[in-house]
């Protein structure tokens, strides 16, 4: 089950508010056979993190969650995470850590259609006491403090999801909205254009359309990565260009097959093209037949009700470990 883009923070009696990882989203599951860690896909990951097979969940339970790498402070950090599972993997930053947000069968029974507020409350049950398996905590109600929190101590954003929802795989479905500190989007690599000097100097993004890919502008590679995503890329080289409408060849381009999915922070942007894009990292889970442009969803907010410092605590209480924020 996958969130839809919210306009703006907000808050909400309806909804509960947690921190938004920044890892790879996956499965934990422990049966009879043994216990297992999938992502979208259904790949293995405990092949590429195996300090997590000794991970200790009660057999017949299904967690859905986020596979995360932290920092010194405790702050998760996806570009760690894909160092570790790249072709030279780098044993840099705490973790792995899965963290647990969602409970979708306990004792082998499914609880899939059972109220979200309900399934929290039986992963809590569950009392899983390993720190590689954390569970995160909530809030209630309060989203625009909970984000400012979430701001304050450099995290990626949040994630409102109705109290009431089921889960339903495979979808994504407004019953959950995220919330990103700095904008953020999952982008087809259309193509590079290329300087001899520093490898990739810009990404060509794309969106997936019912029509083809569709061009959203152009994403900056940082110099310290250009080499890198050039020689990356190279298995993938096309031909010919992957956008549906046509697009001029410019000096040094390369055009690829529209199979590779890039992370990039951007500016916002108007009718499908990203402002002053900025290339992160490639997805390691990436698909990019669900890589779509998103009309963010407006909500309305209502007056904020808890304990000011709340959401500051909850925020800590949730990371792995970590330091309070300065200020």
């Amino acid at each position: 089950m996958r969130a839809r883009l919210a306009a703006a923070p907000f808050n909400s009696p309806d909804h509960l508010f947690e921190v938004k990882w920044d890892g790879i989203r996956a499965i934990l599951a422990r049966d009879r056979s043994g216990l297992r860690l999938l992502d979208r896909s259904g790949g293995d990951l405990l092949r590429a993190v195996p300090e997590l097979r000794d991970a200790k969940i009660p057999e017949g339970a299904v967690l859905d969650g986020e596979l995360i790498v932290c920092d010194a402070r405790g702050r998760p950090s996806y570009d760690l995470l894909a160092g570790r599972l790249g072709p030279r993997a780098a044993k840099r930053g705490r973790g792995p850590f899965f963290v647990a947000f969602d409970l979708l069968y306990a004792d082998h029974r499914p609880l899939l259609a059972r109220p979200l507020e309900e399934r929290r409350s039986r992963l809590r049950a569950l009392d899983i006491r390993d720190r590689s398996v954390p569970v995160p905590d909530h809030l209630d109600a309060d989203g625009e403090p909970f984000f400012d929190a979430v701001e304050e101590y450099g995290l990626e954003g949040m994630v409102a999801k109705k109290r009431r929802s089921p889960y339903v795989p495979g979808a994504r479905t407004s019953d959950w909205l995220e919330c990103h500190v700095t904008p953020r989007a999952d982008v087809v690599v259309g193509g590079l254009v290329l300087d001899e000097a520093r490898g990739a100097r810009w990404v060509m993004c794309g969106w997936t359309t019912p029509s083809g890919l569709a061009y959203a502008g152009d994403a900056y590679v940082p110099p310290f990565l250009g080499r890198w995503l050039d020689e990356a890329t190279r298995d993938f080289t096309a031909e010919t260009s992957p956008f549906a409408t046509p697009m001029a060849m410019r000096p040094g381009s390369r055009w690829l097959r529209p199979v590779l999915v890039a992370i990039v922070d951007h500016a916002g942007g108007e009718e499908m093209t990203l402002e002053d894009a900025r290339f992160r990292a490639l997805r390691l889970d990436g698909d990019a037949s669900t890589t779509v442009f998103e009309t963010p969803i407006e909500q309305a907010s209502s007056p904020a009700m808890g304990p000011i410092e709340r959401p500051r605590l909850v925020v800590l209480q949730s990371l792995p470990f970590g330091k309070r924020p300065s200020g």
